[in-house]
């Protein structure tokens, strides 16, 4: 399965820089999944149900490459006992899938040339990081533009567009030029649909989920 989403928000989001954001930082992982998530539910393998991430079509979750296991393993053991959106989206702060997410992404974008994996040694210990190709990055920011304005249907670059919004990323993407005139013609579309406002409304809790375990993990370290 392609992941679209997942894809392109590493193409624009990783960088080798003074610190990779994608294999270190944990707010960043946590959209990467999420990401990966809103591929799989583009696919029909989940659904959303009263606000809540929910089980779809089984068979999208089986027969995922073995580098998703981690991440639809959880999902098939959490969505049936998921009473709130929180609880249906608490895994996306999981480190073991979010590794074995971008273990599994950057070899698939190692196939397609879109990036170099480079060695970036911190004070921990060395990682592989995915570093894009400035070409690729350019050609998903292109796309993220066009499909904004021209209204294309292409589920996930709009969904990137979403993930972008709720971390107030889009500044960084988007030039300050096209930005509020991209953002209204969003506006517009986001109003005409109910889908997409109920994947917007999963992107604000995921928002939540991230921030209470930010304060959890402050508190366990002070």
């Amino acid at each position: 399965m392609a992941l679209t989403t997942a894809e392109a928000y590493l193409l624009v989001t990783e960088h080798i820089g003074q610190k990779p954001v994608l294999r270190t930082r944990f707010t960043t992982q946590a959209y990467f999944v999420f990401g990966a998530v809103l591929d799989l539910l583009q696919r029909g393998g989940l659904q959303i149900a009263g606000g809540r991430l929910a089980l779809g079509d089984p068979t999208v979750l089986t027969t995922q490459p073995e580098f998703l296991k981690p991440l639809c393993d959880r999902l098939q053991a959490d969505l049936p006992e998921a009473k709130t959106p929180e609880e249906s989206l608490k895994f996306v702060t999981s480190w073991t899938i979010a590794n074995a997410l971008y273990e599994g992404v950057m070899a698939q974008l190692k196939k397609q040339r879109d990036v170099t994996p480079q060695v970036f040694q911190n004070n921990l210990k060395p990682h592989v990081i995915a570093v894009p190709q400035p070409a690729s990055r350019q050609r998903v920011r292109d796309e993220l533009v066009a499909t904004i304005r021209e209204r294309r249907d292409n589920p996930g670059l709009v969904d990137l567009w979403l993930i972008l919004a709720q971390q107030d990323a889009l500044r960084w993407v988007i030039s300050d030029h096209d930005l509020p005139g991209l953002e209204a013609t969003f506006a517009d579309r986001l109003a005409a649909s109910s889908d997409l406002r109920a994947i917007q409304q999963l992107a604000v809790t995921v928002g939540g989920v991230i921030q209470a375990k930010k304060f959890w993990m402050d508190s366990w370290l002070s």
